[in-house]
């Protein structure tokens, strides 16, 4: 019994709260951390890969204006004299790119030739590693924030321009693709800024639409497996109980096998004598009443000894329900209560055992009268189903079951009777559940219990 308690403190104790408070909580975080990682990791790669979309259509639009126009000497520093008109019509297409605030045409050793802000020209800024990289022939976008720009050309712009895009363009001779300079360009493009803004939107929206369709699956799952596993506990809580009963029934079933072979030899003996006719009719129940519970117990001790092919598996319906009604035919006729069986054609023969299925009925129909104290009516039928199986219906017209009581009806030693023991419903059904049927009992809408047995049809 300390098994029991154990496991029924277990299950009533708050761990098992405690332990899904954790994991939801661990699976939240974990969920949407990895969510919030993952839609920022693809909105940088969707809006890198715009960038850099966008900056190699302006490095091949300037490279083919700087070999049209012959302008690579300019940027070497070959020539002393004045801008020559093709450097000067190469500038301006610079200054005209869409969406371009400023611009800085760089010469190879690193000083600005030509700028859109006249103040820059001949400046040369250094750690500057964009331009270093354009020089190595690296093309590097970047978008940036006016008020956090940490470098010395980062002054001076426009009003309105919070955000820019930033890169530093190779420029390349046109026959050897040797680098001899580069352009630095300033865009503020409105329509790829709201873009990517609404892109980067997206991404967190998806990422958290996600988080939630995966947390709200996981906590599905987990809440319908904490429910299964409370049944299995409660299952198995339930299984150590009737294995107590099981084993205290079996020794008390084999005690008594003597004690009724001693009172059927005495019934015997004194039918031997010269008794009056009636006490000769109600000797003759005794002994039939003996041989009815040998019966029993004989096939109950085979049970346990899971010997079940000692025993027949088959049992004819109507013929087992008249046996039992037979049994309780004196209670019944004290009580005034009427017995009425109702059943389709035939002799519908069901795959269980006569003995067990006589036992689960007999509890059945022993608490249908104990319910019906001043008379009523007992209704036992069967039927056959379509799928093969077979319904036994037993009803009664007592005053039906408490509330409180019928949620706990199935469970052992719940009872609502003063003298019982509260295992006769839990035995029977886990006795119809072995042979593959159900049993199920509820209240009538008019007066009275309803008890439905199922078991699997022959043939």
């Amino acid at each position: 019994m300390s098994l029991l308690i154990g496991a029924t403190s277990l299950r009533d104790s708050p761990h098992h709260l405690r332990m899904l408070t954790i994991f939801f909580v661990i699976s939240f975080l974990a969920i949407f951390s990895t969510a919030a990682i993952l839609s920022t990791a693809l909105s940088r790669y969707i809006i890198h890969q715009m960038m850099m979309r966008d900056a190699m259509v302006s490095t091949e639009f300037l490279n083919s204006i700087v070999h049209v126009e012959q302008a690579a000497p300019y940027f070497m520093g070959i020539t002393d004299a004045p801008t020559p008109p093709d450097v000067q019509e190469f500038v301006s297409h610079v200054s005209r790119l869409p969406d371009v605030f400023r611009a800085n045409v760089y010469a190879f050793d690193g000083h600005i030739l030509w700028s859109s802000d006249p103040q820059m020209v001949g400046k040369r800024f250094e750690d500057n590693e964009e331009l270093e990289h354009a020089m190595d022939g690296r093309l590097e976008p970047e978008l940036s924030v006016v008020s956090r720009g940490d470098k010395d050309e980062h002054v001076g712009f426009p009003d309105g321009v919070d955000r820019f895009i930033e890169y530093y363009i190779p420029i390349r001779r046109e026959i050897t693709g040797e680098i001899v300079g580069a352009v630095e360009v300033y865009k503020a493009p409105e329509s790829l800024l709201a873009s990517m803004t609404e892109i980067r939107k997206l991404a967190w929206l998806g990422a958290l639409a996600a988080g939630c369709a995966l947390f709200g699956g996981l906590a599905v799952v987990v809440a319908y497996a904490s429910r299964v596993l409370q049944r299995q506990e409660a299952r198995i809580v339930e299984t150590e109980r009737l294995a107590v009963v099981g084993e205290m029934a079996s020794a008390v079933a084999h005690g008594l096998r003597n004690p009724l072979a001693a009172i059927r030899s005495c019934a015997e003996l004194t039918m031997e004598d010269d008794i009056p006719d009636h006490s000769r009719d109600a000797i003759r129940d005794i002994t039939n009443q003996v041989d009815r519970l040998e019966s029993w117990i004989r096939a109950f001790l085979i049970r346990s000894r899971n010997d079940p092919g000692s025993l027949s598996d088959q049992a004819q319906i109507d013929q087992v329900i008249q046996r039992c009604l037979e049994n309780f035919e004196p209670q019944m006729r004290k009580r005034g209560i009427v017995s009425v069986m109702s059943g389709g054609r035939g002799h519908p023969i069901a795959l269980a055992q006569p003995s067990e299925l006589e036992q689960v009925l007999n509890s059945i129909i022993s608490n249908s009268i104990e319910a019906m104290q001043k008379g009523g009516k007992l209704g036992i039928g069967w039927s056959s189903r379509p799928d093969g199986k077979i319904a036994i219906t037993i009803t009664d017209t007592g005053p039906g079951i408490p509330p409180d009581m019928v949620g706990r009806l199935f469970k052992p030693f719940e009872t609502g009777k003063a003298a019982g023991l509260g295992v006769g419903l839990a035995l029977g059904r886990r006795i119809v559940e072995r042979m593959g049927g159900s049993l199920d009992l509820k209240n009538r809408p008019s007066e009275g219990v309803e008890v439905t047995l199922i078991l699997p049809g022959h043939g």
